[in-house]
């Protein structure tokens, strides 16, 4: 499946292409979606990586990579924000974020904390996540 994506950083509106399709990994012990972002023109190159848990609930879906491509030209262009805001209303499920030890300190401070600022997320402190609203 095919999709355009579209994100805003420091008012500069960015448009995407994305790709995604769901396998079981035994890595994740569960379906993952796997996304593809990438800007026209630049199907060629390395693309940005989202990936997303099916949990056992029927509900959630946890973020369970989101990586710039390997030059960062995808980096700071707000793409972590807008999938996960676009996969909420694009799945109808709630989108929750590794927590414990699993959660980069990086994830957490500029996607999931900013995110909770702009009052898109909020954070369960017994089980260490964020989650949409």
């Amino acid at each position: 499946m095919t999709g355009i994506l579209y994100s805003l950083k420091d008012e500069k509106k960015y448009t995407f292409l994305y790709s995604f399709q769901k396998e079981y990994l035994e890595a994740h012990n569960g379906n993952i979606l796997i996304f593809e972002i990438w800007e026209k023109g630049k199907e060629e190159l390395d693309k940005f990586s989202f990936m997303l848990r099916e949990m056992e609930n029927g509900t959630d879906l946890k973020v369970v990579d989101l990586f710039s491509d390997s030059k960062k030209y995808y980096l700071g262009k707000a793409i972590s924000r807008a999938m996960i805001l676009h996969c909420k209303n694009l799945f109808v499920k709630r989108i929750i974020s590794e927590g414990g030890n699993n959660n980069w300190e990086e994830a957490r401070t500029k996607v999931w904390e900013r995110m909770k600022s702009n009052g898109e997320v909020a954070y369960c402190e017994s089980n260490d996540f964020y989650f949409t609203i």
